[in-house]
This record gives structure tokens, sequence and C-alpha cells, in this order.
């Protein structure tokens, strides 16, 4: 290709994605935008924040019934019809697809006391009823009066060198469950304090205060307790123990593990279309998580709250025409609940859609950012583009008005702030129950509204104090306008929106075209093709929703066909010498992904040494698994892994998928 032609497509990159940004309208009416906007209030869903964060709502559990009822009767007292409470066995046997149901867990008392010389109770650390965070989840019973030895991270034999640990406590920079194999059911210790730090970010470590989420393992083969301190508290303790002072501490709990049951509330808004009707855009959070627990998750759970109020309040007052298709708003517990409904219903076709939101509401105090994932490559799908273009939209909106240029929809809360949003629009991101409906066993695509670092993750300090009103009322928006444009969806529509995928896929094209010449004559082979067959498949996607003309297709092809030619090189009839031709299926049988929340499918059903071999993990091994199709070879998931994540380990990515085929998930 000519240095001109190059050029040209530059300047095509440089100019059609923003024209196509500039206006939401192209593909959404103005007065649709306008009501969903003026309605969605960012102080509705924060009233109903202050109320959930007063439950420590672990999953199965009766705090977590409390802040499911709320929803409930809120959602009932919007004048909801088809509201419901699932419930399912949380038995710690019962197998949901790929997830084990676990036991209900709950507290009745649980203190930490640091004892004088004579016995006396001098300084309390841990109290379930001041702070249940304090606990570290899945605790059992017990009362002990024990010193405190230090064991660091207790991941090395040099952490338990010529220390003596039957019969104390121990205190760890680890999680409870990370040491409690060795260090209580190896060497005896009779509890665990932990001051395990956050999330790693550039604030990791500067608040001495926070107190983490801490857990012992559901289905560990040894049962002990844990309680959660702050750096702060545990600095002092080291601090006089390396003075030589001996540390003597109480601890009390009464804890049960038992049968119970998870409960899913369920509210609908039924769709209109006889043809369409029974197709559902479905919403998703999560409502469990330890108190306060305001940003992680009860922000994502108040906004689809509002998303709802929002929709039907608008329908009942003949703002909105009733949608074609059903929209189904969901609030499980993190990943395991919407493993457990998924994998509960005989059928998942009618599912077209997933917007989920966890984590939408954190204020400049949380140093939060703002994303919109559209998913990963393996789930093309137009769904990824029309998020983001909701979020581009709310970002130039939001610092129009900010800059004090005025705006149409200025999105902001009486309450909360005036900041613009600037939300990064971002491809595949893991972390919640999103990852559940993408998985290739259901193959349902959508986007994950979610802020991501916030530096209170986690932690005592993640209050409703910490949470922007503004925000609240922008994820619903963005929310409700998505899922309203896909319940509404028509043939209509089809024109402008793949406009819109014509000019993404020219930003794509120059992106990937930049990267090209870093990778070997092959592997550019292999990369374009990839990149082809994603930008075909968002467009098969509309056929979903609307049947594309043999005309449209046809046009499309030649389209993404030109830009392939546009980006091509003498690479083109490049081979590889690598070549793994081995075709695997996903065994139907065995439904869900390899790593749910608690439990792992992967770890409990490999032997342990052949576990702890696997070196292909995280977003690779997650994506490896959902391209098993039947169709594609190893090279060519390997390819596709490569387009998305960069340069893979080949032989890591042949162990994973053998290791997958040896207990029978794929063969």
């Amino acid at each position: 290709m000519s240095y001109p032609a190059r050029l040209l497509l530059l300047v095509s990159y440089l100019l059609l994605p923003q024209l196509a940004h500039a206006d939401i309208t192209r593909l959404i009416d103005a007065p649709t935008i306008l009501a969903l906007a003026e309605e969605s209030s960012g102080t509705v869903a924060k009233r109903n924040l202050d109320t959930i964060t007063l439950f420590h709502r672990t999953r199965a559990s009766s705090q977590f019934r409390a802040a499911a009822e709320h929803v409930y009767k809120s959602l009932r007292g919007y004048g909801i019809k088809d509201v419901r409470m699932l419930h399912y066995p949380a038995d710690g046997k019962t197998m949901f697809g790929t997830q084990k149901s676990r036991p209900a867990w709950d507290v009745e008392f649980a203190e930490l006391w640091e004892l004088d010389q004579q016995g006396q109770r001098v300084r309390r650390f841990g109290d379930w009823a001041a702070m249940p965070l304090s606990v570290a989840q899945d605790s059992v019973s017990g009362e002990v009066t024990a010193r405190l030895v230090d064991i660091g991270a207790g991941s090395d034999d040099a952490d338990y060198a010529d220390k003596e640990l039957r019969g104390r406590l121990v205190l760890t920079s680890s999680q409870p469950g990370a040491v409690v194999e060795r260090a209580v059911g190896e060497l005896g210790a009779v509890g665990i304090v932990s001051y395990a730090p956050n999330q790693k970010s550039a604030w990791w470590l500067e608040d001495d205060r926070l107190v983490r989420w801490g857990h012992m393992g559901t289905f560990s083969k040894t049962k002990s307790f844990g309680f959660m301190i702050s750096l702060g508290q545990a600095r002092d303790l080291q601090a006089r123990m390396e003075a030589g002072e001996q540390l003597r501490f109480q601890a009390t709990i009464k804890a049960t593990q038992k049968e119970g049951r998870y409960t899913l509330v369920s509210a609908r808004i039924p769709g209109t279309d006889e043809a369409v009707a029974d197709e559902e855009i479905v919403f998703t959070c999560h409502l469990d998580h330890p108190r306060p627990g305001a940003n992680d998750n009860a922000s994502g759970c108040v906004s689809i709250l509002e998303s709802a109020r929002t929709l039907h309040t608008l329908i009942a007052a003949g703002a909105l025409p009733p949608p074609r298709r059903s929209l189904r708003f969901l609030w499980p517990a993190e990943i395991e609940g919407s493993l457990i409904y998924l994998s509960s219903l005989k059928s998942t076709d009618h599912i077209k859609s997933n917007i989920h939101l966890d984590m939408v509401g954190g204020g400049q105090q949380t140093k939060s950012v703002f994303r919109i994932s559209g998913g990963p490559m393996s789930l093309p799908s137009f769904v990824a583009d029309l998020g983001h273009e909701i979020g581009n939209f709310v970002n130039q909106q939001t610092l129009s008005y900010a800059s004090g240029d005025g705006a149409a929809y200025p999105l902001v809360s009486r309450e909360g702030s005036k900041n613009p949003q600037l939300g990064i629009m971002e491809g595949i991101s893991m972390g919640s129950d999103h990852q559940v409906f993408n998985a290739g066993s259901w193959g349902i695509p959508g986007i994950y509204l979610h802020d991501w670092p916030d530096r209170y993750i986690h932690t005592n300090f993640d209050t409703a104090a910490m949470i922007d009103p503004t925000k609240l009322k922008r994820a619903a928006f963005i929310a409700a306008l998505q899922g309203w444009y896909l319940a509404t969806f028509d043939d209509e529509d089809v024109t402008p929106l793949l406009e819109l995928l014509r000019a993404n896929a020219l930003q794509r094209y120059r992106d990937q075209w930049l990267d090209l010449s870093a990778l070997s004559p092959a592997d550019q082979v292999a990369v374009r093709q990839v990149l082809a067959a994603v930008e075909l498949g968002k467009v098969a996607s509309i056929n979903e929703y609307s049947e594309l003309s043999a005309k449209q297709e046809a046009a499309a092809e030649a389209f993404i066909e030109g830009l392939d030619q546009l980006t091509g090189s003498s690479a083109a009839t490049a081979v590889a010498s690598n070549n793994d031709d081995r075709i695997y299926q996903r065994n139907p049988a065995i439904k869900g992904t390899m790593h749910a929340f608690g439990y792992s499918y992967l770890e409990d059903h490999l032997p342990a040494a052949d576990y702890a071999g696997l070196t292909f993990s995280g977003e690779k091994a997650y994506e490896a698994l959902n391209l098993v199709d039947g169709v594609r070879s190893v090279s060519e998931i390997r390819s596709w892994l490569l387009a998305e994540f960069g340069p893979v380990d080949q032989a890591a990515l042949t162990d994973y998928l053998q290791a997958l085929e040896s207990i029978d998930v794929i063969r």
C-alpha cells in the first residue's frame, strides 16, 4: 500500500470516530435521552445505598436476606409488579454447573481483646457488633487465650523457623485462608490475626488505618477462625514484640456454617411485542459483600434499582412506550449467584445481553476511575460498541458542563459533584458477574460498568460517605439507556448502527496496524485474520435483534476486506512453523467458569501437583476456554489470544488445555 493510502487511513481514523461520537442522537432520539436523564436520580439511589450499607451481606446469611428484602420492597413500592425472591440451596454440596454451593455463614458474637499481665482486658482489636469486617469470613466458633506469634507472610519455611506455634495465635500479613493449613493444621496454632493489605494501587499501604476483608476457605480441610486488624495496629504489635514484650490475647467467636439458602431478587418489566417479548435484556449487580461495602457493591445494586425505577416510571407515565423485549433486573451474590442462576435455567437463549454494574459510585476520595468494559474478543458484539458510544457521550456532555461551556445533559445530582466523568472505554476486564454471562458456556454479550482503582475497596473505609450521587445517577442513566435501546431495537436501527461499527472498525484497524510491525510475519497474518473475524462477528451480532439483508452483509464484508487490504503487507503468504491442529470442544455437561467465588472447579478436580504446575492463568486462561468451540485449533486459539493480549506462551497454553481435557471439561 502506498504512503498516501496509509495516510488516508490515518486521517479517516482521526475524523470519523469523532464525528460518530459527537451525537448519540444518531442512534437514540433526543426525547428518550432527555426523559431518562431527567428522571434518573442520584439522590434516590444514594438513599437506597445508605440503607443497604447497614447490612453485612455475606451470601446466604440473615443480613443478606435483609438487604434483599429492602430491594424487593423498593421495587414493589415503585409499582413494578413482577418482582420475585428466588431461592437456591446453600448446603456445601449441591453443584450448579462449575459452582459448588457454599453453606450459609452467620456470626452471633466475636471479639478479640488484648490482655494485660494480670489477664485483664485492656484493648479491643476485633468486634463483630461494631465492625463485622474484623472477622474473617467463614471463621468457625472458638474461644482461646493465647500468646501472639508473628509469622510475617507465612508463605516460606523461614517464616516459621524457630517459632513455637502450638497453642498460639499467629499474626500474618497474608489472608487467613492462605496460612491456615500450615499454621493451624500442621503446626498447631489456635487462630489467626491478619493485617492483609488491600489490593495494590498507587495508594497501597499508605493508609495504615484500613482493615481488609478477610477470608477463610469455605472448603478448607482445616477449620479455624481469623480476625482482621489494620496495618497500623499490626506495626504497633510487632514493635512491642521486637522489644521483648509477650502479648496475650483472648479471642471469642460464635459462628455457624450450616445449610441455608441463597436469595436472589428478580424483577421484570415485560416486553409487549409478541414476536420478541420472551427475549430479555438482563441487568445485574452483586448484592453481597461486607458492611459497609458502599462502592463494592451497594453502588451497583442501587444504580440498577434506579434504572428499574426510572424505566418503569417513564413507561407508566407514557413518556416512553413499552419495550418490545423484556427487561430483567437481578441482585445475586457475586459470581456464584450468577452461576447458580444461569445453571438453573433450562435455556439461556432468551437472554440477549447483560448490563452489569459493580462499583460505580466512588467519589474523589476513593481515587476511582470509571470504566466501561465491552467484554472479551471471544464474544464480538455490537453491544460493546453501543456501551462505549453512550459512555463517550456522557464523557463529552459532562466535560462540557464542568468546563463552563454548558451541556444539554449535564447529568448532575443536586447532592453530588459536578465533576466530568472522563470514563475509560476498554475491552476485557475480569472480576465480576459479567464474566459468567460472557463465558463460553453461555456466550451472552454485554457491558461492565465499574470503578478501578479504588483505594478503599474491601475495607472499613468503603463507606457511604465516599459515594458521589452524581456518579450513581450517571451509572443508572447509562445502564437504562443501553437497556432501553436493546429492548426496543428494530429494523430502523440497523443502518445507523452499521455506520457506527464502520467508524469503530477504522479505529480498531488503525490501532492494530501500529502494533503489527512488532510481530513475526506469520503472527501478523494470524492477528489480521482474527481482527477481521471480530469485526464480522460484531456485524453478525445484529442478527440477534434484527435480520440483516444480504446487501447489508455484503457491504459490511466488503468494507472489512478493504480495511484488511489497506493494513496488509508482504506477510500475506507467511505460515507459522509451530502449528498445533488439535481441535477441542467443550463438554456440554459442565457449564461455567473454572474459578468462581470461594470455590475453584479446576483446583477441586485436578491433582494438587498438576494444579500447582499450571502457569496459564487469569484473563488468558478464561479466554482460552471461551475460545474452545469444536472448530478452532489450538494454534488458532493462540492467535486469538495474541490479538487480544499480546505474546502467548504456547507451551503453557497447551498444558492448560490438556489439564482441562484430563478432567473432561473439554474433549
